[in-house]
């Protein structure tokens, strides 16, 4: 009976071995990503400003019977798409995007307005299917940008008396721009004593902002000389000023104390990740606690900085982009969705959003 039993169950096994060799693998579903179909220059101009320019890309093909969304993305060219602005969507290939919209962008992106330079461009193919989203090889096309009435530079330190030292791409922190005067630029923090200048677009060495004769701002913004550094006596916070309407600057001692070492602040609100149920942490800077930076998928909505993961601490103020944060203050509006580095002092309160 044993013997019989063993010879029933290695028949019941020999069939499944034999099929187990036989099993073919899984069939690769080919993909086709989206692309921008032309890169010839763009040039803008005011007068077109409330016009669309028409962007064609290529179908996507995601192996299988889908809905797709195009979504074109733009960011500053060596960047490899680390904080892409998306400027339009549509369920078909033809993606309108507002002349104004795309001149300002390409402004922050760091192309000076009124000259010509290059962006990357790329598409994103969405699906509403559980299905990895489709991103296109990057397109350079060069865009002639007109000037606004209002043009938001950002500006970044660099040099030995500062976080990042010499590197022009290493976390840099960013002043703090005046919400009503956007030629005004504050930074109230730590320095090491040396050198220090100031850059105009991460990653590039011009525009370039110091001094040469100690009181009055030197600029290279590409076709001349690079300006001396301007220069901290000794390690300490000093709070520095610069005036790009009035070309003058200030570095005085900051006598107020040396704020208050939190031990976490975070942004809270419903244009933020986590809503208005808790808070999406920063991350507090090593050379100097009192600056915190984060870069995050933020909507149109509100938000506002807390310390501690409580209320009990909180900045708020009603600009957007940039401004001065105070205790209980309003809410921070966000106008546009997209993804910000974000940068605020304790310290003093200021803030700045950056796309």
């Amino acid at each position: 009976m044993r013997k019989f039993s063993k010879i029933l169950w290695v028949a019941f096994l020999l069939p499944l071995i034999w099929s187990c060799g036989e099993i073919a693998p899984p069939p690769i579903i080919s993909q086709t990503t989206s692309s921008v179909l032309s890169t010839s220059p763009i040039v803008l101009t005011e007068d077109e400003a409330e016009e669309s320019i028409a962007f064609e890309v290529s179908p996507a093909d995601f192996g299988i019977s889908t809905e797709v969304t195009y979504v074109l993305q733009m960011d500053r060219p060596g960047n490899d798409f680390a904080a892409p602005i998306d400027l339009g969507s549509n369920t078909s290939t033809t993606i309108l995007v507002e002349v104004a919209e795309l001149n300002r962008r390409a402004i922050s992106k760091g192309i000076v307005a009124g000259e010509t330079g290059n962006m990357e461009f790329r598409v994103k193919a969405v699906t509403p299917r559980n299905i990895s989203d489709l991103f296109g090889a990057p397109a350079s096309i060069a865009i002639t940008t007109y000037a606004d009435a209002v043009i938001l530079r950002n500006l970044f330190l660099v040099g030995e008396a500062t976080a990042p030292g010499w590197s022009n791409d290493n976390n840099n922190p960013a002043l703090f721009r005046d919400p009503v005067n956007t030629d005004l630029y504050v930074y109230t923090g730590f320095f090491n004593p040396g050198g220090f200048k100031v850059l105009g677009r991460l990653g590039e060495w011009q525009p370039q902002y110091g001094t040469n004769d100690g009181s009055t701002i030197a600029v290279n913004d590409g076709g001349g000389s690079d300006p001396e550094v301007f220069t901290i006596p000794s390690a300490g916070i000093y709070t520095f000023t610069m005036d790009l309407d009035a070309n003058t600057f200030s570095i005085e001692p900051f006598t107020d104390g040396a704020g208050t070492d939190f031990a976490t602040v975070g942004i809270i609100g419903d244009a933020t990740p986590g809503g208005w149920d808790g808070s999406t942490a920063m991350t507090k800077s090593t050379f100097d606690g009192n600056i915190w930076t984060i870069t995050a998928n933020l909507t149109p909505g509100e938000l506002k900085f807390r310390a501690n993961d409580a209320w009990t601490v909180n900045w708020g103020a009603d600009t957007a982009i940039s401004g001065i944060g105070t205790q209980d203050g309003p809410n921070i509006p966000v106008e546009e969705a997209g993804t910000y580095t974000i940068w605020f002092n304790s310290l003093d309160g200021s803030y700045i959003l950056i796309q």
